[in-house]
């Protein structure tokens, strides 16, 4: 092996644990965020409003930053840099940050303008009163602050990581929480708007921290338009597909929630919706999302390279530790889910209806982790070819599904458990159709024995535990919604009892899949 793809590798490996660290980090802020906001609101009518609110205007972060920007940015700037033109690279990044910041300036002032109109039509139905659609209105047009610190914030995020500068964006997210959750602490005084205001000083601090890091790199930015540099319309172009896509794909989140809008007791249905969906992207945030995110600039470079072998190899490892990791996360959330949602936010307005409600989303939500997970490191891979069409058209005809299957689910009398089904479903067939084409565009991607071979000891090891799981919760105080429980004298049992058998569950796990690898290996020679 050549001295280069050792310390390659071992780059690889320090900068997969600096992003999994920040993840890990994040997803902890995130819950002590989720933790106090659900403590003073609950699944009460405001925090449905506010988390109605900030999917809307996510939209415009996610869209055109977020992902669209970046995925399209990241493989252009690296391949300049790699050219050996720093000074190219840095100009191609001024004229996206203008174009960007002027895109987003005009996409809030006509949000801002529409948001009376819109928010009526998305979320106006017997579960919303109307002045909590009033409320959705007001935090909507505060929000729009967010996303143009957002989007900087992203920006910088996406040269640090095109340089292989990971700990500060890394730190951000946590940043962004840590500013929400100080919001959402004031609740006694001003209530939910200072969580909402949260939102917007946490943007500020996740761009400012990213700031010293982009000096160092020696960033070189100044306003420009970019008429002279031919590789902006590459950018643009490879967007354009992207920024459907994305919004595709927030669409789907929002129409999720829009439907449960529509039930009786819609506001809270919608907010149970929420906090099971926060669950859910808890391992996948911390296993799938950071290792995608390391994977990304390192396969850009790979294809800049043209060393497809070296790509096809480093998708298939990727995949396989994703799956590895997030399909016995997946036998958790649908047996001890329950518990740890009861655990995490059970007490002050959080009481058992909204823990029926989280409990019911988070089951069918669950089963769409493996999925999601997985689709997260292939969509990467065709854009890293900057082949940006083929999961932006499957992920249209996964939002339709979605959208499709979620109201037919409601019109045949099933409630929200239904609809994160239906996303559940919409999302494992994006994912089986993008390793349909994917394969297509990289052939004999899947047709090594020892993906398949760790893809069924991981799903075997998964249902044992997962069984074994099933029965214990019932040992386990507290342990089913249906169970007894006090807020606080009930917190200690349940929190030793999932401890032990989480902690056992995964040993067994581990041990499992170690064996049954070890024994095809040996089969196999």
């Amino acid at each position: 092996m050549q001295l280069s793809t050792v310390h390659r590798r071992l780059r690889t490996q320090r900068n997969s644990l600096i992003v999994m660290g920040g993840f890990i980090l994040s997803r902890i802020t995130g819950l002590i965020r989720d933790i106090v906001a659900s403590y003073y609101f609950g699944t009460s009518a405001e925090m449905a409003a506010y988390g109605a609110a900030i999917s809307t205007v996510d939209l415009l972060y996610l869209v055109i930053i977020g992902g669209a920007l970046g995925s399209s940015f990241i493989p252009v700037f690296i391949e300049l840099w790699e050219r050996e033109q720093p000074e190219r690279a840095w100009e191609l990044a001024s004229a996206v940050v203008t174009w960007a910041l002027i895109i987003l300036f005009v996409a809030s002032i006509i949000l801002f303008g529409v948001a009376p109109w819109l928010v009526p039509l998305l979320y106006g139905g017997q579960g919303f009163t109307s002045a909590t659609l009033d409320l959705i209105v007001a935090m909507t047009r505060l929000f729009l602050l967010s996303p143009l610190l957002l989007g900087l914030g992203g920006l910088a995020m996406a040269a640090l990581n095109a340089r292989d500068r990971f700990t500060m964006p890394a730190l951000a997210p946590s940043i962004y929480n840590l500013g929400i959750t100080g919001g959402a602490l004031l609740a006694p005084w001003v209530g939910i708007w200072g969580m909402a205001w949260g939102v917007i000083i946490g943007a500020l601090c996740y761009l400012l921290i990213q700031l010293p890091a982009l000096f160092e790199l020696g960033m070189k930015l100044r306003p420009q338009l970019g008429h002279n540099i031919a590789e902006l319309k590459k950018v643009a172009q490879a967007m354009g597909p992207r920024v459907i896509g994305q919004a595709a794909a927030h669409l789907s989140i929002v129409a999720t929630l829009a439907l449960a809008a529509r039930l009786p007791d819609g506001d809270a249905k919608l907010a149970g919706l929420r906090w099971a969906y926060q669950l859910m992207l808890l391992p996948y945030g911390v296993f799938a999302l950071s290792l995608s995110t390391v994977a990304f600039p390192r396969l850009a470079r790979l294809v800049a390279e043209q060393q497809l072998s070296e790509l096809i190899n480093d998708v298939r490892t990727t995949l396989s530790r994703i799956l590895w990791l997030t399909l016995p996360a997946t036998a958790a959330l649908l047996t001890l889910g329950p518990a740890l949602a009861r655990v995490l936010f059970e007490r002050g307005a959080f009481d058992t209806l909204s823990l029926s409600y989280t409990a019911a989303a988070l089951t069918g939500y669950a089963f769409a982790l493996p999925a999601f997970a997985a689709s997260e490191i292939m969509i990467r891979t065709f854009y890293a070819m900057q082949r940006t069409w083929p999961p932006v058209l499957i992920g249209l005809g996964q939002v339709t599904l979605n959208i499709g299957l979620g109201t037919v689910l409601l019109f045949a009398g099933a409630d929200i458990g239904g609809l994160a089904i239906a996303f559940s479903i919409a999302n494992t067939l994006e994912t089986v159709l993008l390793a349909i084409v994917l394969a297509r565009t990289l052939p004999g991607i899947w047709e090594t024995p020892r993906v398949w071979q760790h893809f069924m000891s991981a799903l075997s090891a998964s249902l044992l535990v997962g069984g074994l799981w099933w029965y214990a919760r019932d040992l386990i105080p507290g342990g089913t919604p249906a169970a007894s429980y006090r807020w606080p004298n009930d917190v200690p049992g349940l929190l030793i009892g999932l401890t032990i058998t989480g902690i056992g569950g995964a040993a067994l796990y581990i041990v499992l899949t170690l064996l049954m690898n070890h024994y095809t290996t040996r089969t196999a020679s």
